[in-house]
């Protein structure tokens, strides 16, 4: 076999064949531009959308001699071996590239498994010989390189472009190549991070080679300048995305991402992403978390001005509220002085929510009155901390809230009883709260370190201090219900079934066919527990989505009828639960539920809850 990467953009190709494995095809030839005829009898709905939406040709026949006339690739996917061996027959006739489904035998190419991060593709291939080793590759390689590849390959363009504007020595080049490679990846984990734009000044001077270099490109064409907005000037939208919930992500929000032509979005924010989110729209992800940012403060501002002075509406979706403790307020800073139009979109703060979803009420009449929303990282500074933690000892009226407190706690906690705080008084660790992952630990504060710590409890999370942790034993309302913790993916439209998982706990994820960028990113965003298949289509259709990282190899298969199962058993999927074809959607949750394990939720402070809690 001789790897090539084919330029399809604009080039008339046919796919014969109108089920899930088609649907496959349609999607990626479309994604990358080709111009796509469909030739079914029988096309599945998502294909027929797709033409009503004029994205593709569709003809309703049979396959028919000749019809691979004019084509530069042909995919043949209907089932029906006779079928395809004569559309591969005619094709090898014409001297037109085809390639078989599932059949290596007869496909004069054949497709391998990628992954993608914006412009760059990761391509891993056997030849037909091992495909369960191609796809093995693709999950282990889908784990290791993260959303920040998309967003460095983007920097690794404009460096290259710069450097080649210097018209340098080609030795010289290499250089700084090197340098840029060197200093941005992690060749052992497979990281990469976005260079800042001192960096790149500096990976071009080159000092240390002793070159005279042509004059550095304008202040104005790296970096963006106060200036009035001209009339091509987009709008950036600083919209909160909620606590993690995507049901609490605010309708204006929702609104402003549909509208947008790109979104520049936090890894805490992916959760809450439009799962219909037009395919036009320009995904960024900057992927910040704690202690890492693969893509610096200065570079996301650069990046929402250079794409609103590209004309675009741009959306800055950040996890909680922008202006808690999420940066909105220097975002929109840089954006007044890059003469930049924007707007808030506010939402959800996780400090009220995450405690709501815990059980816990930041304020409750008579008990607590005043709320404190603080950063733990306050607690570990030795000169000039903002917080005054022996005032927020003292008063026995008040909740503390504290972000970003999993590495501080220990720090937080030992200041609040040194300035005399009750060591008995209730207090809870929250981890991805209001989402599938939530776990909560409540103990007295001077034991919650050590109860988180043996939780494992991760970042994000925060801390709940005060009186009114206390309710949590008989308020705990999200841990009671018989799905919590379960995140089930199926093919929309939902219907019943989303909004009958949804009320016994689960977080559904519907996603439509052909599945979106969007989608993938939602579905990587926390671990998939089970997917609901509802037809042999839909098999076909979600297959390789399951390379993706958040599949969990303990993930639960509910098939309904025989015809599904039998084709998901074909292709691999684990743990297969067949259901009657006519089930409702209650007698899913009810099949869930008895095969799902839960522990109860704690009785009193001192115990740990939720969904894998110690």
């Amino acid at each position: 076999m001789y790897p090539v990467m084919l330029e399809v953009r604009g080039r008339s190709c046919l796919v014969v064949g109108g089920g899930g494995v088609a649907l496959r095809k349609v999607d990626g030839l479309r994604a990358e531009g080709a111009e796509v005829t469909v030739v079914a009898p029988e096309p599945m709905p998502a294909l027929a959308e797709l033409a009503v939406a004029g994205q593709i040709r569709l003809e309703r026949r049979p396959y028919r001699d000749g019809d691979v006339a004019g084509r530069r690739l042909v995919f043949a996917a209907t089932g029906d071996r006779e079928v395809n061996r004569r559309v591969f027959r005619d094709a090898e006739a014409a001297g037109i590239w085809a390639n078989v489904a599932d059949d290596p035998e007869l496909c004069s190419f054949h497709l391998p498994a990628r992954v993608q991060r914006g412009a760059l593709q990761l391509a891993v291939a056997s030849g037909g010989e091992a495909p369960f080793v191609t796809r093995r590759l693709r999950q282990l390689l889908e784990r290791r390189f993260g959303a920040e590849w998309s967003e460095w390959i983007e920097a690794a363009g404009r460096f290259r472009a710069e450097v080649r504007r210097r018209k340098l020595p080609i030795a010289e080049e290499e250089r700084r190549y090197d340098t840029f490679f060197a200093e941005t990846v992690d060749p052992g984990r497979l990281t990469a991070r976005v260079p800042t734009s001192g960096e790149e000044e500096s990976y071009l001077a080159g000092a240390s080679y002793g070159v005279e270099l042509a004059a550095p490109a304008a202040a104005e064409d790296r970096h963006w300048t106060a200036a009035a907005p001209g009339p091509a000037a987009g709008l950036v939208s600083l919209v909160g995305a909620g606590p993690g919930d995507p049901g609490l992500l605010t309708l204006r929000g929702r609104q402003r991402c549909l509208e947008a032509d790109a979104i520049v979005y936090d890894r805490l924010a992916a959760t809450a992403l439009p799962l219909d989110l037009p395919s036009r729209v320009e995904l960024h992800g900057v992927g910040k978390q704690a202690s890492r940012h693969p893509v610096p403060q200065e570079e996301i501002n650069a990046l929402l001005v250079r794409l609103a002075r590209a004309g675009k509406c741009v959306v800055r979706l950040k996890g909680g509220d922008p202006f808690v403790f999420g940066r909105g307020g220097e975002e929109a800073e840089a954006l007044v002085q890059a003469g930049v139009p924007f707007e808030v979109v506010p939402a959800v703060t996780a400090g009220i929510a995450a405690p709501a979803y815990a059980g816990i009420p930041v304020t409750h009449r008579r008990e607590a009155v005043r709320v404190t929303i603080v950063t733990a990282h306050e607690s570990i500074k030795s000169e000039g901390a903002q917080v005054r933690w022996d005032l927020l000892a003292a008063d026995p009226h008040a909740t503390i809230v504290g972000y970003m407190g999993v590495t501080s706690l220990s720090g937080v906690v030992e200041k609040l009883l040194a300035a005399g705080l009750d060591p008995a008084t209730p207090a809870a660790m929250i981890e991805r709260g209001t989402t599938s992952a939530q776990r909560v630990v409540r103990a007295a504060v001077s034991e919650l370190p050590g109860a988180a710590g043996r939780a494992g409890l991760e970042p994000p999370a925060l801390f709940v201090i005060g009186p009114t942790v206390a309710h949590a034993a008989e308020l705990d309302w999200f841990q009671r219900r018989p799905l919590v913790g379960e995140r089930i993916l199926l093919t929309a439209p939902p219907g019943a079934w989303a909004a009958k998982l949804e009320r016994a706990g689960a977080e559904p994820v519907p996603v439509a066919l052909p599945v979106s960028a969007a989608a993938r990113v939602v579905m990587d965003a926390l671990p998939i527990t089970g997917c609901l298949l509802r037809s042999p289509d839909d098999v076909d259709s979600l297959d390789e989505e399951r390379d993706n990282p958040s599949w969990s190899s303990a993930a639960r298969t509910w098939c309904l009828g025989a015809d599904t199962a039998g084709r998901a058993r074909a292709r691999g999927w684990p743990a297969i639960h067949e259901l009657p074809a006519d089930a409702d959607p209650a007698a899913l949750v009810r099949a869930i539920a008895a095969r799902v394990r839960r522990t109860p939720p704690p009785a009193t402070p001192g115990g740990s809850g939720g969904r894998g809690a110690a």
